[in-house]
């Protein structure tokens, strides 16, 4: 039988005396959401001296875990993964302390460095752009109306936009995707990361979500185009593409 992989985060500052139970409770709930297959992963004990949660994880889990935390410092790392590990750190830096996660019997994994993170000033920087996404919430009693967009990887964008734009984006509600283009409020926090605050639309367009074969076969039927010729239109359709 396989035995299950334990991981230690070890908290620099507090000890299993001084840590207050509501504080070891948030360390928890991200590490959980750090770490994914939640059903899988098991919270067993403090250890004795520093702090150091002992987390289990079921042995057919442990490849997709450390898959999962190699990932947080990659442009590749999920928007769950991302938040998770900023608000451990942001829980470290509260605590004026600083932490790591280890297997038991390995090397360090991932470092938080919470109060040692360098503060950068914070900015606000007004931009002109665009952003892609499902519309999921939309309405308000004022002129400025709130809007929410899901996009890639389970990001989500408020935005505001004007009562004419929304009766028209209400179309198209938990829809197709939508393209909306208008300015954002930037903010750049003190982990020197650029957050979206608020992004206002000026107006949109309806992104168009057909397939490769539909859009071929409308290429196919329009007269005098040539693509009936071409022994693989597909192939050739992904080379003006640029794919």
């Amino acid at each position: 039988m396989e035995k299950q992989t334990l991981y230690h985060f070890h908290i620099d500052k507090w000890t299993p005396d001084t840590l207050p139970m509501n504080r070891l409770a948030d360390y928890l709930v991200q590490l959980a959401k750090l770490f994914g297959s939640e059903d899988q992963v098991h919270f067993l004990k403090v250890n004795k001296g520093s702090a150091v949660p002992v987390i289990e994880v079921e042995p057919t889990a442990d490849q997709n875990v450390r898959a999962r935390l190699m990932l947080v410092n990659s442009n590749e790392a999920p928007a769950d993964l991302i938040s998770a590990h900023k608000k451990i750190n942001q829980y470290l830096r509260e605590d004026n302390t600083s932490a790591y996660l280890k297997p038991r019997t390995g090397a360090k994994i991932l470092e938080f460095k919470g109060i040692k993170t360098p503060i950068s000033e914070e900015l606000v920087l007004f931009e002109l752009g665009a952003l892609e996404g499902q519309v999921i919430k939309l309405g308000g009693k004022d002129d400025s109306v709130p809007v929410v967009l899901k996009g890639e990887n389970g990001v989500f964008y408020r935005c505001n936009t004007k009562r004419e734009i929304a009766k028209q984006l209400a179309s198209y509600l938990f829809g197709d995707d939508v393209r909306v283009h208008g300015r954002g409020k930037w903010i750049r926090t003190q982990d020197a990361v650029w957050e979206l605050e608020i992004f206002d639309i000026q107006n949109f367009e309806l992104l168009n979500n057909e397939s490769l074969e539909d859009v071929v076969k409308y290429l196919r039927e329009v007269e005098g185009s040539g693509w009936n010729e071409l022994e693989n239109p597909q192939d050739e359709l992904k080379k003006m593409r640029g794919e």
